[in-house]
């Protein structure tokens, strides 16, 4: 055998076949890359217009990818809240299957599947005026601080004002990205925190392996489908981490769950706060 002429052979083999990767990957990247290219993010803009949807905010362009989070939601127990909320005062009363409500005074506390925390101020004291947007914000941060909540992983994520009242929501972030779907909101008024709604997650384990998704412009036009949109404007677009229970057929009990996978997606928010999660891969 000419071991010369055998050698030879498998260099050039082997060097077409790194060309043909390359090829390849390139192609790939070039496939992927134009869905992020003025020309094409122009026509989504076009055919969003057409339905009366409009962007109001800088268009991601990066190719998408997170790493899965393995998270749990918050647990309620009943006896705590009624310590964090009114010192121990309240008559706690077993309601429907799942529920359970605590009253103390004029207000009330009800919790749903030991997962999402309700609570109501029927109080009529007026307690703060000229509100505005920090000052809203001052409030509630300070009511959830008494209340022993951690704040230094929540965004103030959305906030409007309708009348004398002030619409808050408080996103859940870990590593600067949204973890949806766990937040706070809140209405506040000159009597202060006059309701609250509260689901959350914790975070108990990152992965290695990252995973794609659609990039922003491909992935918006699902909302070409969505007549609830028609008629907004879009003020945001972020990637961030999404625990769909309800999708993730492994869950054992997707009705209720108790923890489970995130997966990348997109979190669009609209300029009434009304909020839509696309996760098309």
């Amino acid at each position: 055998m000419d071991w010369s002429k055998a050698k030879t052979i498998l260099i050039v083999a082997f060097l077409v076949t790194n060309i043909l990767l390359v090829a390849v990957l390139l192609s790939s990247q070039r496939q992927v890359e134009t869905t992020t290219k003025e020309g094409f993010i122009e026509d989504v803009t076009k055919l969003l217009n057409n339905k009366n949807i409009f962007i109001d905010t800088e268009m991601p362009k990066e190719i998408p990818s997170l790493n899965i989070l393995t998270v749990e939601y918050e647990m309620l127990d009943s006896y705590e809240a009624n310590r964090k909320y009114f010192n121990g005062k309240g008559k706690i009363e077993s309601k429907d299957k799942g529920t359970t409500g605590i009253i103390y005074n004029d207000e009330y506390i009800l919790i749903t599947n030991k997962k999402i925390l309700s609570y109501e101020n029927k109080k009529q004291e007026n307690k703060y005026k000229n509100l505005n947007n920090e000052l809203a914000k001052t409030i509630a941060i300070k009511f959830l601080e008494e209340r022993n909540y951690d704040t230094s992983d929540m965004l103030l994520s959305y906030i409007k004002n309708e009348g004398d009242t002030y619409y808050l929501e408080f996103s859940k972030i870990y590593k600067d990205k949204y973890l949806e779907k766990a937040n706070t909101t809140m209405e506040i008024d000159s009597r202060g925190v006059r309701k609250l709604d509260r689901i959350w997650l914790k975070v108990l384990n990152e992965g290695e392996t990252p995973i794609y998704i659609s990039t922003a412009p491909k992935a918006i036009l699902s909302l070409l489908g969505k007549e609830e949109v028609y008629g907004k404007t879009i003020k945001d677009i972020s990637l961030c981490y999404y625990f769909g229970p309800m999708e993730q057929k492994y869950v054992k009990e997707p009705n209720d769950p108790r923890k489970g996978n995130t997966f990348p997606a997109w979190r669009v928010l609209f300029d009434d706060g009304y909020k839509i999660i696309i996760d098309n891969y």
